[in-house]
């Protein structure tokens, strides 16, 4: 912790955070729209904490204090090893605060900001670690609704946890239609963005738009304006990834394909199929040392002589904020994007037209390779050899 951040969390720990004795603010880790992190001390069991406190301009707007209050609920209920655990969450003097595990490393947002895109094997085993994270927080009936790398923390030890459950939906909610577009939009999936029925499967399309990027450097779906980003998502194919990254394997790029379908249903099933599908591409060898790998390449990121060590809050405050969604941005999709495009299919692009005649090609010459062991045997069942055999020697 640098020298200029400890003095801002003292003054902010005398001037603003008066939460008693009990802990001891060591610094200012970060700055969001709703809240204000600290890495602070609690002192009667003398162990490092991330203390987040919700800003003292949102306290009296309900539906924030509401949001806020439910993150910690929600994660409190979730004890798993790929989940930021909360340890406690109250009130004192009007400051609403939640004290949560401190994770030593860095998310994985600044990770891909600094280095580009990840080893495909480094980035395979963090999407299985956040899906088994999904898979316990899913069972327990809750959808995280904001899978994006800013929410994914990566431990120096090589551990992969999941973070801010603000927005997070009980699969039995009777939240509203307008609830249902709380998100980040560039990570949210079509059901989400239309406001219809969400699911654990709309996870699943988030996580592999976090997937596409770790392994490009880029998201799938961009564009200048809200409406363009909703038409694109709800409508428009991903880019190949290997157009982007060749040294993707086409497995790797299958599993992505088959995260980013538009039908929820024709997604995975859930987060544990997920996982036991990249498990079973890695290796149970290679898996069984996630944290190793995924701590070596920490390691080897902090080393890098250009790399920005700290996360400065200023980056912390210039991210896409959890927005609502307005319904006007659906039709707006749906209408003016209509006219510019004439709904016209998009050509196949050619790295996509390769790998499609390239499997072509495959089944086609499997075929007549079956073709042919087949005949030779038919031929050879009826006596039929014997005399082309004979005829052979008389050629020659």
């Amino acid at each position: 912790m640098s020298e200029d951040k400890s003095q801002t969390g003292k003054r902010l720990s005398r001037s603003r955070l008066k939460l008693g004795e009990e802990y001891r603010i060591l610094g200012l880790l970060g700055t969001g729209g709703m809240a204000e992190v600290f890495k602070a001390e609690q002192t009667s069991l003398g162990r490092i904490v991330a203390l987040k406190r919700l800003k003292s301009q949102l306290a009296t707007n309900p539906e924030m204090l509401e949001r806020f209050l439910r993150e910690g609920k929600s994660a409190a209920n979730l004890q798993h090893e790929n989940i930021v655990q909360v340890y406690q969450m109250g009130e004192l003097e009007g400051e609403h605060y939640i004290v949560m595990e401190y994770v030593e490393g860095r998310d994985l947002k600044s990770a891909v900001k600094a280095a580009g895109p990840l080893p495909w094997k480094i980035a395979a085993l963090i999407i299985r670690e956040i899906a088994l994270g999904l898979s316990f927080a899913h069972q327990r009936g809750f959808i995280h609704r904001d899978i994006k790398p800013g929410n994914i923390m990566l431990s120096h030890k090589g551990e992969v946890k999941i973070m801010d459950f603000g927005i997070v939906r009980r699969l039995d909610s009777d939240l509203t239609q307008t609830g249902a577009f709380l998100g980040t939009p560039s990570y949210m999936s079509p059901e989400q963005l239309q406001g219809k029925n969400i699911s654990p499967r709309s996870d699943l399309f988030s996580l592999g738009i976090l997937f596409f990027e770790i392994l490009t450097g880029d998201k799938p779906f961009r564009a200048e304006n809200e409406s363009s980003l909703v038409y694109k998502i709800m409508n428009e194919k991903e880019p190949p990834v290997r157009r982007l990254n060749p040294e993707v394997p086409r497995r790797v790029a299958r599993v992505l394909k088959r995260l980013l379908k538009k039908d929820p249903a024709k997604r995975y099933e859930s987060a544990a199929e997920l996982a036991k599908v990249i498990e079973h591409m890695l290796g149970e060898d290679y898996v069984s040392m996630a944290g190793e790998e995924i701590a070596a390449y920490l390691a080897e990121l902090e080393q890098r002589p250009d790399e920005d060590k700290t996360r400065k809050s200023s980056e912390i405050e210039s991210e896409p904020a959890q927005v609502e969604l307005k319904r006007k941005s659906v039709k707006a999709a749906r209408t003016t994007l209509k006219k510019e495009t004439g709904l016209k299919s998009r050509p196949k692009p050619k790295a996509e037209e390769s790998e499609t005649r390239w499997l072509v090609q495959t089944l086609v010459l499997m075929a007549m390779t079956l073709g042919l062991i087949l005949l030779l045997y038919f031929l050879q069942a009826h006596g039929w050899l014997k005399p082309l055999a004979l005829l052979s020697k008389i050629l020659h």
